[in-house]
């Protein structure tokens, strides 16, 4: 079988599929790139086209990430919301069992009426069968007009209200996190196919200098060959530019400071910068000789992740110390 040539495969796409998160760097990246030498040469016409068609992508993009995460973390909280409610179930089925059993003996007919499998169809399955089975205990004590299962009844109806209503608001939110996947998909391809577009019209103005065109695209992210721990030791007083890396707000990063003479409470403060040494962020004090502590990257304040990509460490203390940052 003949392979397809390989400048013919949108290595854009192929790198981010099922990684949204890389897809947003590398577009966080590559529109600021595309602004930087926009602002450079304004009346550039080349670097106008590329960036006025694809800022408008990227920005498509970005909005359909953050619904995406947004709509996540909502399914996320209504699984936890209905998982409580759930362990809760388990202790009520034990109650309500037992006022059954105040009326009826456990081995009467109208007692294995009302619990015929017992409380193993509260206690496993599904979250669908057992808000079901609580459903159904509510029907069967209906059929009972004794006022102590007239109570019960009451009881398990309105769990089972709010066992339903979260249930179908579960099963809403994942409806949204799969629709808004499906669009953030589209969103995705139509970006990683504008930079594979933008590539080539890249390759049309330079190609006699392939040099200046790597910078436009963030090889690295690309790839995916890069460096996670960084370590060294910074001297009193030092600025130390310690890594360039494309984040975005989620990734984390774990910081450890020691020092052997830094005296009690010394810290030193890190940045995500636009320059290597900058400090023009805001500014995560890390305490030496602390436990780890591991951060995300919005830690650093409102900053624009496309061009804010140098961490600097600012060592204002008289101590030497070392430091580990590692990019979880």
């Amino acid at each position: 079988m003949e392979l397809q040539w390989k400048y013919l495969i949108n290595q854009f796409i192929v790198a981010t599929v099922k990684n949204y998160k890389k897809a947003l760097k590398l577009s966080n990246y590559h529109d600021a790139a595309l602004k930087t030498v926009l602002d450079s040469d304004p009346a550039n016409p080349d670097f106008m086209l590329l960036y006025n068609r694809y800022h408008p992508i990227h920005l498509e993009y970005t909005e359909a990430y953050n619904k995406w995460k947004a709509a996540g973390g909502q399914q996320e909280g209504q699984t936890l919301n209905l998982e409580q409610q759930l362990e809760l179930l388990i202790n009520k089925v034990g109650r309500w069992d037992a006022q059954v059993q105040v009326v009826f003996d456990k081995k009467s007919p109208e007692y294995k009426s009302i619990f015929p499998n017992g409380r193993s169809p509260f206690n496993t399955g599904s979250s669908v069968t057992r808000v079901q089975a609580v459903q159904t205990l509510g029907i069967v004590l209906g059929t009972f007009a004794l006022p102590m299962l007239v109570a019960l009844k009451a009881e398990v109806d309105a769990f089972y209200l709010s066992l339903d209503t979260t249930l179908d608001t579960q099963e809403g939110s994942k409806l949204i996190t799969k629709e808004r996947s499906e669009q953030l998909e589209l969103k995705r391809i139509l970006a990683m196919t504008e930079q594979y577009r933008n590539l080539g019209y890249w390759i049309n103005l330079q190609a006699e200098t392939p040099e200046l065109i790597a910078p436009m695209f963030d090889l690295s992210i690309l790839r995916n060959h890069r460096q996670a721990l960084f370590t060294g030791t910074l001297d009193a007083g030092e600025n130390e530019a310690i890594l360039i890396h494309t984040f975005v707000g989620d990734d984390e990063l774990q910081f450890e400071l020691t020092g052997a003479a830094a005296p009690v409470g010394t810290q030193v403060q890190f940045y995500l910068a636009t320059t290597p040494n900058g400090t023009n962020s805001t500014a995560v004090n890390i305490t030496a000789n602390a436990a780890k502590i591991t951060l995300q990257a919005s830690s650093f304040g409102a900053i624009d992740f496309g061009t804010h990509r140098f961490l600097t460490a600012v060592n204002p203390s008289a101590a030497e110390l070392h430091y580990e940052v590692e990019l979880l």
